[in-house]
């Protein structure tokens, strides 16, 4: 059993407001922390080309990208269940040619309780890190995930 966060996320605007807040308030402390104060802007638009919004459907519910460490990461929330902890992690990388994409993308998908958002926040101080390498990260991702380190969509 987990405890919940803004488990109407999805039905009600303002708390949809308040789970990007935390997230937002999580990686800018995150940032702070590691001395990159506003280093990891979002990248992922929330409108179309035309303006119109992008629905609100927690992919992603956060996002951020470095361009000095040309790595980005997307959290992608979906409504959760009190029975245990729902939470996946993988390391994409995007072709030389996509210069709009970062190389390297953390992805993080959960459902978000207390317990999934200090896993993400390690997984994401961890990312943050320059010295941090893609193979470094795997291990870490492996070891918090034993059975559960693949991309699903591959």
């Amino acid at each position: 059993m987990v405890t919940l966060l803004f488990k109407d996320f999805l039905r009600d605007a303002d708390e949809y407001a308040a789970c990007e807040r935390h997230w937002q308030e999580l990686v800018e402390h995150t940032a702070a922390t590691l001395g990159q104060t506003g280093e990891w802007a979002r990248w992922i638009p929330r409108t179309y080309p035309n303006g119109k919004p992008v629905e609100r459907d927690g992919n992603p519910i956060s996002d951020g990208r470095s361009h000095r460490l040309n790595r980005g990461f997307r959290v992608i929330q979906h409504e959760a269940s009190e029975d245990g902890l729902e939470l996946a992690a993988w390391l994409k990388t995007h072709e030389e040619e996509f210069a709009d994409f970062p190389r390297d993308e953390l992805v993080i998908n959960l459902g978000l309780s207390v317990e999934s958002s200090a896993i993400a926040a390690r997984l994401l101080s961890s990312w943050m890190k320059p010295t941090t390498t893609r193979a470094t990260m795997e291990a870490l991702i492996a070891e918090v995930f034993p059975a559960k380190n693949e991309d699903p969509m591959s």
